[in-house]
């Protein structure tokens, strides 16, 4: 059976250059079917986004427009009761899908560039810890660990460049370069490898660690991770259990995990007026909107060596 839009140029072209995961084309696939559905309703011949309408007063062809989006939308509605939210991800699909087939020069109009999507905001969680709670936190850390002070590398190198937990168990000596003040993230990451930037106080604070005795002593017995435990690499649950008590010794009541970490470097980022681009970049997000979702509205506040400074001395 021929479907029109599933078994066209345009689908394969977009299937062929997204960079979606495969978990995810299946999904956007399956929402494209109710669209195929609406634009097959007494449609006949090849598909040409470009010249899917026949206006009768000028005698031309017309690209698919915003007018035929509001009819797919009433068709969602009719057809199949669909939700606020299955309307927000089926306008979020199909701007993902059109933008890119104009993007590739399949299509000459792009019927969603300033299509309006007003049916759900997605709710802001705000997980960050405020500057005050990352200072106790440091502090707390500082109690626990005085001399090799891995406990405030820890939540120092989270907290600013919005490392995952995985990728910090894994973190290697071979994966930082002090002179660019970088780390490359080719480890446990969940996309390709990129680079996260490292503040001052971050690359003054991991250079002595990695040259306290103890730790020098962990990596001549040849191991490459960075963090370990009990003479042991360091675990998922050793992080949490770590970020556990400290909260605990600091008076932290929320619950804490690693991936609010993720959310304060966002956080720290945009008090200090770092542009919303460059936080994307740091939290290596391929969407700005899931970026969005990490900086809720907060006042200007100190620069993020400054927050820190105070504890360094």
């Amino acid at each position: 059976m021929n479907r029109l839009l599933l078994d066209s140029t345009y689908y394969a072209n977009w299937k062929k250059h997204t960079h979606l995961k495969d978990s995810a084309i299946y999904t956007y696939s399956r929402q494209f079917m109710k669209f195929e559905q609406y634009l097959s309703l007494d449609f006949e011949g090849e598909l040409d986004f470009d010249k899917f309408y026949y206006d009768t007063e000028s005698e031309t062809y017309r690209p698919i427009d915003a007018d035929c989006i509001d009819g797919y939308i009433q068709f969602l509605k009719q057809n199949f009761q669909a939700s606020k939210n299955t309307i927000f991800n089926n306008i979020v699909y199909l701007k993902h899908f059109f933008t890119l087939l104009h993007g590739l020069g399949m299509i000459k109009n792009n019927p969603m560039k300033n299509y309006p999507n007003p049916y759900y905001e997605r709710r802001i969680i705000d997980r960050s810890l405020s500057i005050g709670e990352c200072q106790r936190l440091f502090q707390a850390a500082l109690k626990a660990d005085p001399f090799v002070r891995k406990f405030y590398i820890l939540i120092l190198l989270m907290s600013t460049t919005a490392l995952r937990n995985r990728e910090i168990i894994q973190l290697s000596y071979e994966q930082i370069d002090f002179e660019r003040k970088v780390i490359l993230v080719n480890k446990g990451q969940k996309t390709s490898s990129e680079v996260v930037y490292m503040p001052d106080s971050l690359v003054v604070e991991l250079e002595r660690y990695l040259h306290h005795p103890v730790v020098e002593e962990w990596r001549n017995s040849g191991h490459s991770e960075v963090f370990f435990e009990n003479n042991r690499p360091l675990t998922k649950a050793a992080l949490n259990r770590i970020i556990k008590n400290l909260c605990l010794e600091a008076g932290i009541q929320k619950t804490v995990t690693a991936h609010s970490f993720r959310h304060t470097t966002a956080y720290l980022m945009q008090s200090s007026g770092i542009d919303i681009i460059a936080i994307k970049r740091q939290l290596r997000h391929k969407q700005l909107s899931t970026t969005l979702r990490y900086v809720p509205p907060v006042d200007a506040a100190k620069l993020l060596n400054d927050a820190y400074s105070d504890l360094l001395q």
